[in-house]
Parts: structure tokens; sequence; C-alpha cells
């Protein structure tokens, strides 16, 4: 007994050993000389073993960086700064992602998961010759982005914040959460494919866009909780949150600022979200959604736009609007409480479609 307990002990220590050499911790820049460090982030993340942390120094990172393991990439503090920025290598970015695309942090991998790092689109000098993502999670790859910044990822329409896609397998799981999101000109996060996702409490921002952008466009299953969506006014095309897939749940959030706060394509379910200066509040392009307890204020036409779908409604708060709730179809009958609204229902008219100035959804972006 007392040999089987020694090499037992031998072999934990071993295992151990070997676990912890190969989930070790490394850096990026000078700022940790106790560290084995490294000078950029593709090569560390290139380098370093499976499961590794790799800490980035402040400072900034003109590179654009592959990730085809699992390991974690994190910003930390040095000398009273914690800004890590990765931007466009001198004469722009390339060609490296899927479908022709330019993608600044490229996940191939799971779980990777990366947190406190900034993403900085300026001088890509792609002028919409292929989509720019900043951050890009592919087909196989999975984890957890945190505490991450978004910014000008603006290339002729065709620029992405953050872009999470799985065209391949099912199973693999995603989460973005407490991100800034801004300056854009496609989407501020855009998801699709077969996996689940979570996005929850981002500041998604595009009050300087000028033409269509999606704040947040969701294909996959999952849910949208939590998050500040922001818009360029309600005289742009363009919505803050647009579903297309029916297995999802939007709650919590407080969308601001758009022509179409919420889109819905595929029957999701929209629960407990403020809206408000809109043009349009909840618009349903599909039968079956429920939309309850929301609460749209300051809302220049139609609160809710059913479109003479049949939905659940109930326990919404419509307050200051031209229409509250249109488009009602024979039979429902919505519980709803409406405040100043210069015309509280009206039944489904039989040419009822998209109104006027709506614009066509976008969709994913198609890479070709």
């Amino acid at each position: 007994m007392k040999r089987l307990r020694i090499m037992f002990l031998f072999t934990a220590i071993l295992f151990f050993g070997v676990h912890s050499a190969l989930a070790a911790d490394y850096a990026v820049g000078t700022c940790e000389p106790k560290l084995h460090s490294f000078s950029t982030i593709s090569e560390a993340v290139s380098t370093v073993p499976l499961g590794s942390t790799v800490e980035v120094c402040p400072g900034t990172y003109p590179e654009q960086v592959t990730i085809s393991q699992p390991l974690t990439l994190e910003g930390i503090t040095s000398a009273n700064s914690d800004k890590a920025i990765v931007t466009s290598p001198s004469g722009g970015l390339s060609v490296n992602g899927p479908g022709e695309s330019a993608v600044q942090i490229l996940v191939t991998a799971g779980p990777v998961n990366i947190t406190n790092i900034m993403v900085d689109g300026t001088g890509n000098d792609l002028n919409g010759s292929a989509f720019l993502a900043g951050i890009y999670y592919g087909n196989g790859s999975s984890g957890v982005v945190r505490e991450v910044t978004t910014r000008y990822q603006l290339d002729s329409d065709e620029g992405v914040g953050i872009w999470v896609e799985n065209t391949a397998g099912t199973g693999d799981s995603v989460t973005i959460e407490n991100c800034s999101v801004h300056d854009f000109d496609y989407g501020g996060i855009v998801v699709g494919g077969n996996l689940t996702v979570s996005v929850k409490a981002n500041h998604v921002n595009a009050n300087n866009a000028t033409k269509f952008v999606y704040g947040i466009y969701f294909e996959a299953a999952g849910s949208i909780s939590a998050n500040d969506i922001n818009g360029p006014g309600t005289i742009v095309d363009a919505e803050g949150i647009a579903v297309s897939a029916p297995s999802v749940t939007i709650s919590d959030n407080v969308v601001a600022n758009w022509q179409f706060a919420i889109f819905d394509l595929e029957a999701a379910s929209y629960t407990s979200n403020t809206v408000r200066n809109v043009e349009d509040g909840i618009y349903l392009n599909v039968p079956g959604a429920t939309v309850e307890s929301n609460t749209i204020t300051q809302v220049a036409n139609v609160g809710i736009e059913l479109n003479c779908n049949t939905a659940t409604v109930k326990n919404n708060t419509v307050d200051d609007a031209h229409t509250g709730i249109a488009d009602v179809p024979t039979g429902l009958s919505p519980t709803d409480s409406y405040f100043s609204a210069g015309v509280i229902s009206t039944s489904c008219a039989a040419s009822a479609a998209l109104p006027k100035g709506t614009p066509t959804p976008r969709g994913l972006p198609k890479l070709e």
C-alpha cells in the first residue's frame, strides 16, 4: 500500500507539473519582466502552449492576429495604463479570413477568451474591397469576449465590430459581455450560424452612422440581454436590434434613437425592453412572436407594429406615440397601456406591409 501511495503521489506531481507548464502565463511587451515575453501578440499566441494566458502590456500593436488554439488573451495594467490596442499595420489590412474578409483578431479554435483589449480599425485601407471585422469567431471557435472595445471598423458600409459565425458544426457557444462597440458601418455585433451566443451588458453606439446599420443583428440560438444600444436618430434607415431566429430571448435592453428599434423576422421573444426616441418601436414581420412588458416612449410613428401578424402581446406600456399599436389582426386583443397616443389602435389592413421608408434587412454579411 505504501508503494502504491508513493506511486500515486509521484503521478499526481508529474500531472500537475505538466499541467502547470502547459497553462503558464506569458507576456507581450516588457511590463512583466518575470514572465517569458514576446514582442508581438501574433508571435505569442502561435508559440505558447495550449491553454496558456497571454498578458498584453499597454501599448499599440499594429498587426492582424490569428488565434488557432485554446488560450486566454488579456490586456493588463502597467504604469497607470491598461490600454492594449490592436490596430492596422502600416499599409492597411490584408485578407486573412473566410470569404475574402479582413479580420483584426481572427479566432478559429476554442475556448479562446479575450479580455480588456481594444481593437481599432483606423487605417485599414480596404475601401470596401473586403468585409472588415474587428474580432471574428469562426467555425469551430468558442469562448468569452469580455470588456473589449472595438472602434472605427469603417469600410464603405462593410465594417463589423464583433462578428460570430459558425456555418459548420453545432454545440459551440460564445459569450459577448461588457464590451464597448462603436463607429462601425455595417453592424456593431453580428451573430449567425449553428451555435449559441449570449450578448449581454454591452454598450453599442452607432450615433455617427449616416446610412443603414445594425446595432445588433442576430441569427442563431441564444439571448440578447441588458445591452445599451444607441442609434443615429430617427431619420437614418437603421435597426437597433434585428433578430432572424426564433429561439432567441431579447430582454432588459435599452434601445434608443433608431428608426426601427426592434425588428423581428422569425418570431422571437421580446420582454422588459425599454425603447425610446424612435420612429417605430417593435416591428413584427412574421406571426408568432411574444411582446411582453416592454416600455416604449417618444415614438414618432408606431409603438408596436403587428403588420397583421398574430402574436402574444400583453402588459406593454406605450407612451407619447402617434399610434400605440397598429395593424392588429381580427381576434387579437392585446392587453397594454397607452398614454398620449394620437391613435391607440388600428385594425389590420389587407394591404399592410413594410411601411414606406422601411429598410430591407441586409442580414448576415455574405462572404463570397
